[in-house]
């Protein structure tokens, strides 16, 4: 195996072939094919895949039978330690002596010791009956089972449906589960629209299911009109006080220099945009703590953005999503919603929407960004809503996207266009300081330069350049033409005195067409040897009645004996990138959000 700091190199390289080999060699398998589906990287310390496969066992199903299609997991640690696992017996433990990798096949996550009991559907149903759940009224109709997501060794949501009854299943490490049935149950006291906690047990919550839709799919059918911006702030804004006092939710800004040394690390061309980000995030923060205080005054949602809000007929009907409130600033919650949006919007600009969507994308940008400016300062809103577009760019390298590096380009630049909103956010409040400060003294007498906020104020502008980092162009200070590459524009309608303008999207970079997924170069691996595990690795069971977990996007069912699922597609995005799935398992940053999503804390 390959001497990595943390894994990565190794479970994303051509060194996992020969890990898998050995993990389904060494129960009686033949490993035909595997490719990396998704990676979770934690620079130093650890790094967990998963893959999907194409397996057959000559002693179970024949020599002649074809191979199954099946997904593996497997994770590495080595600057942090494994902690929280609970079922490791159908997991495979292999060692060069350097480095521990742990393979286990899905559902067999060690760290989700209830993904097994929800995903088959036979199984399912008589997993909600031992809790005193019921789906329809005919218990005799088969039990559907859809897979959300799945982030290994973290979480994975289900739909358990029947008929027309379903319910959601969310599973993650069972030291976790209480607390999120304790927040639902706050906020649904404090009349918010959170999913009613219908049953729990240990890593396992089963949540009712919502009315309306995602806002992800109304605000690109109605743009606009699928809800008003007042409607968001106030569904913010009725988060209780009393959950105040749990722990601080740090700001997605407070992780640009992880999230970029992970972007960096997969396209390291983006190094020197990468820096320049980071520091103008930094620098113009660090101004507006120089005349706004910056402390969390309010209690924040943590994940706020399209697919944790469902709406219907115009009206916020629904939050999901709850594991992270705490306080915070609301400038974060708006400045998520932005980020994901804006992303979103470029889709355009690779063909992944058509037109007509983005323009109703961007409409709702602009519109709900001109009320969400009026709450919070249009400076931090525009340099925090750069921060989370920035951490959303390690997604397409995580998800294994086709033409990731042009996907991953095409965010970086979404972010530099926010942080050019800012620079022209700021130049507009120094002009309208300027031109009110004549105002406060008598006609002759000369205005004495004092220091303090507005000193630093002052600093913060010229601290902000007016040339933004490689490919944004300089925005004058007033005002801009909406052009063929990236730039900033006051909304339409609005005074740009008075308002600071969302990013609008580029002309397709030509550094950006699709093209066939190619994984980042990695140095070849000796295939592991393998060392006797304290367990033995899950293979196939034979039985009479076999039964087959579901897979993610519910893939065909065939013939199968237990825990040898078939081939999942891969799980639907729940973000504009999937870049970071934002559902924190521990107190330190990771690649994830996203999607993940999910900040760093």
């Amino acid at each position: 195996m390959s001497h990595t700091q943390d894994g990565s190199e190794l479970l994303t390289g051509p060194g996992a072939g020969g890990l898998l080999r050995s993990a389904v060699g060494n129960s009686g398998g033949v490993l035909h094919s595997w490719q990396l589906d998704h990676v979770d990287h934690r620079p130093g310390r650890s790094t967990k895949a998963l893959y999907r496969t194409q397996v057959s066992w000559p002693e179970l199903d024949g020599p002649q039978a074809p191979a199954r299609e099946e997904l593996f997991g497997a994770s590495a640690h080595i600057g942090e330690r494994e902690k929280n696992l609970y079922v490791a017996e159908q997991t495979l433990v292999m060692t060069d002596g350097d480095i521990n990798v742990r393979v286990w096949r899905y559902p067999h996550d060690p760290w989700l010791p209830m993904l097994p009991q929800v995903c088959y559907p036979d199984i399912v149903g008589r997993t909600l009956h031992d809790l005193g759940v019921s789906l329809g009224p005919d218990p005799s109709e088969p039990i559907a089972i859809d897979v959300v997501s799945y982030r290994p060794g973290r979480r994975a949501v289900l739909r358990a449906s029947q008929g027309a009854a379903a319910v959601y299943l969310k599973v993650m490490q069972p030291h976790r589960s209480g607390e999120i049935v304790e927040r639902h149950q706050r906020l649904l006291s404090a009349g918010v629209p959170v999913p009613e906690v219908i049953a729990h047990h240990q890593g396992l919550v089963v949540l009712a299911e919502l009315p309306g839709r995602p806002l992800a799919r109304a605000v690109i059918d109605e743009g606009v009109d699928s809800c008003r911006a007042e409607d968001l702030v106030a569904l913010l804004d009725r988060l209780p006080a009393s959950m105040y006092g749990l722990s601080l939710r740090p700001p997605w800004t407070d992780s640009v220099e992880f999230y970029a040394g992970i972007v960096a690390s997969a396209v390291p061309a983006l190094g020197p945009r990468l820096d320049a980000l980071v520091r103008e995030i930094r620098e113009g923060l660090a101004a507006i703590e120089q005349r706004i205080d910056m402390r969390p005054h309010d209690v924040v949602h943590g994940d706020f953005y399209e697919a944790q809000v469902f709406v219907q007929d115009g009206r916020v009907v629904g939050l999901l999503d709850i594991d992270t409130v705490g306080p915070g600033r609301r400038a974060d919650d708006l400045a998520c919603l932005l980020a994901h949006l804006s992303v979103l919007a470029d889709y355009g600009n690779a063909g992944r929407i058509d037109r007509g969507m983005q323009q109703r994308v961007e409409d709702a940008i602009r519109t709900w960004h001109e009320t969400f400016q009026e709450r919070v300062d249009p400076v931090e809103l525009a340099l925090r809503s750069a921060g989370v577009v920035l951490s959303l760019a390690t997604g397409p390298h995580r998800q294994q996207e086709a033409a990731w590096e042009a996907a991953t380009e095409a965010i970086v630049r979404v972010a530099e266009e926010w942080v050019a909103a800012a620079r022209h956010a700021e130049r507009q409040r120094i002009g309208r300081a300027a031109a009110a400060q004549p105002a406060a003294h008598a006609p002759g007498q000369p205005v004495a330069q004092q220091p303090g906020p507005a000193a630093g104020a002052q600093h913060a502008a010229q601290s902000l350049p007016t040339q933004g980092p490689t490919g944004v162009r300089q925005v004058p200070a007033q005002g801009v033409h909406v052009q063929s590459g990236p730039g900033i524009a006051p909304p339409s309608g609005s005074s740009a005195v008075h308002q600071s303008a969302p990013p609008q999207r580029s002309a397709p970079s030509q550094s950006a067409p699709h093209q066939s997924a190619q994984h980042p170069s990695a140095p070849q691996h000796s295939a592991p040897q393998y060392v006797a595990p304290p367990q033995q690795f899950a293979a196939p069971v034979q039985q009479t009645a076999p039964t087959q977990p579901v897979s993610p996007q519910a893939a065909p069912q065939q013939s199968a004996p237990p825990q040898a699922p078939s081939q999942p597609s891969a799980p639907p995005t729940d973000r504009p990138s999937e870049a970071v799935d934002q559902h924190p398992e521990d107190d330190s940053p990771t690649q994830e959000r996203r999607i993940s999503s999910s900040p760093p804390r």
